[in-house]
C-alpha cells in the first residue's frame, strides 16, 4: 500500500509538475455486481459476485487522474453444480451429499490506476482506465455431510492455487458531475490475475460517489 501511494505522488509530479500544485484529491466509494471469469477448473460453479471498495483520487488535471484503489468481491459457489462434481470422485450419488456449503471465493484488490477523460461542456464525463496491483484470491473450504459424516474439501484438494499475485485492470466509465464538490460515477472493468498455471479474473460493475476534500 505505501509504494503504490508513494508511485501515485511521484508519477503526479513528474508528468505533470506544471499542474501539480493544482492538484485536487478526492475520495469515495464505490461497490456493485461483478461477473466472475475464473479459470476452466472452476469456472462452471460461480456466476456472479458482490463486492465493493474505497478510492483515492488524485485529479490532476480535467483529463487526468490517478486513482489508488482498494476492492473485496466475493462470489458464492453453486451448491448443485458442485455436489454433481464432487461425488462422483468418492463413488457417490449428488444426492448422497447434504448441507453443502462454503466453496465462496473471495478476491482482494490493491491497485493504482490511471483515468484518462475526455472533456465534455456537459456534466457528464466519459473516461478510460488501466491499472496495476496486487490481488489475493482465496476460496473457503467446501462442506458437506454424507450420512451423518461431516467432511471438508480445500483449495488444495481440488488443484485450485491460491494466494496473492500481481494483476491488471482496464475499463471504461462515465463520471457525473451531482455538485461543486461531488461526482457519480458508472464503471465497467475486466480485472485479470495472473495466478499459477492459469490466469483468474472478474468483470466488475460499480456505481461510485467521489467527494472533493
Amino acid at each position: 500500500m505505501k509504494i503504490l501511494g508513494a508511485t501515485l505522488v511521484a508519477i503526479s509530479l513528474a508528468v505533470y509538475p506544471s499542474t501539480a500544485k493544482d492538484a485536487t484529491v478526492s475520495l469515495g466509494l464505490h461497490g456493485g455486481p461483478a461477473i466472475s471469469a475464473f479459470e476452466d477448473l472452476i469456472s462452471d460453479f460461480y456466476s456472479i459476485g458482490f463486492g465493493g471498495g474505497a478510492h483515492v483520487d488524485l485529479n490532476v488535471a480535467p483529463f487526468f487522474t490517478l486513482r489508488l484503489n482498494g476492492e473485496y468481491f466475493t462470489f458464492s459457489s453453486d451448491k448443485d453444480k458442485l455436489k454433481a462434481a464432487i461425488a462422483p470422485r468418492f463413488g457417490l450419488q449428488p444426492s448422497d451429499i447434504s448441507n453443502a456449503g462454503g466453496g465462496s471465493i473471495n478476491v482482494v484488490i490493491v491497485t493504482l490506476n490511471a483515468l484518462g477523460k475526455i472533456p465534455t461542456k456537459s456534466a457528464v464525463t466519459p473516461y478510460a482506465l488501466f491499472g496495476f496491483g496486487i490481488h489475493s484470491i482465496t476460496l473457503s473450504d467446501i462442506t458437506g455431510s454424507v450420512m451423518g459424516q461431516s467432511g471438508t474439501i480445500t483449495a488444495d484438494d481440488i488443484g485450485f492455487k491460491e494466494g496473492t499475485k500481481f494483476g491488471l485492470d482496464f475499463g471504461f466509465g462515465l463520471e457525473f458531475q451531482a455538485g461543486k464538490t461531488t461526482s457519480i460515477s458508472v464503471e465497467f472493468k475486466y480485472v485479470l490475475v495472473f495466478t499459477e498455471n492459469n490466469s483468474n479474473g472478474a468483470m466488475p460493475i460499480t456505481v461510485g460517489a467521489s467527494f472533493a476534500l
